[in-house]
């Protein structure tokens, strides 16, 4: 069997964290896909192709329950999300309030410079992390597995949230940020998006300046990012 990215290991564990919150436990429970992929913000079809993975990698049961859909975690798959949780929870009780991160930059899609220009989500940014901030991301390819996972830790714990809106053609959703330091000098933040290109592999950072100019970088470059937890 083929090793699971990191971006699917992530987004497995997401769905069994949502799962949970909704009621999934050892015992069956009415779930819907359309509720599952509100919860996640996730289509109804994205959704239900979650579940059919977890199902195939044994870590969810799904039976018809009258005309909807119901569904368990197996041991596995509680298995999955208690190990997750005691490390979770141990990390916290040791009082940890921010995590580091140290990647090299390379050039990205200009997905990130896309939306980070559009009006809408730079006036919730400055409302919601006190900052405009400059039209593009910083891309960080992190550098070690530890890291990797640290950043998956980012999709499930509470951040700080940039509130979606509509410009009359369309609806923009909420994006999660996690307030951060660049190279110990510059404030911005990390973004931790649901729906990405990226897998869990990539740090996307931005700030209220040109990280790459201010900071001298070029593609091939390390830089280091501290996020800090917590809202």
């Amino acid at each position: 069997m083929a090793k699971p990215s990191p971006k699917s290991k992530a987004e497995r564990l997401t769905t069994l964290l949502h799962l949970v919150r909704l009621g999934a436990g050892a015992s069956f429970a009415s779930i819907s896909t359309k509720k599952l992929g509100d919860s996640i913000d996730l289509s109804q079809q994205a959704a239900s192709l979650r579940l059919i993975e977890l199902q195939k990698a044994g870590l969810v049961q799904r039976a018809h329950s009258g005309r909807g859909l119901a569904v368990r975690m197996t041991d596995q798959g509680l298995r999955a999300v208690e190990t997750f949780l005691s490390e979770a929870s141990i990390s916290l009780e040791r009082g940890k309030k921010e995590l580091d991160f140290r990647g090299t930059l390379f050039t990205g899609l200009n997905e990130g410079a896309y939306y980070i220009s559009l009006k809408g989500y730079s006036r919730t940014i400055v409302k919601s992390l006190g900052f405009e901030p400059f039209p593009g991301t910083l891309n960080l390819r992190l550098t070690t597995e530890a890291m990797i996972e640290q950043r998956r830790l980012l999709d499930v714990l509470k951040g700080v949230e940039v509130a979606g809106f509509n410009d009359g053609r369309r609806s923009y959703g909420p994006v999660k940020c996690f307030r951060a330091k660049i190279a110990g000098r510059y404030p911005g933040a990390v973004l931790a998006i649901e729906r990405t290109h990226y897998d869990s592999s990539v740090l996307e950072v931005i700030a209220p300046v040109n990280l790459r100019k201010v900071l001298g970088l070029k593609d091939g470059d390390e830089c280091s990012v501290t996020a800090y937890l917590g809202e």
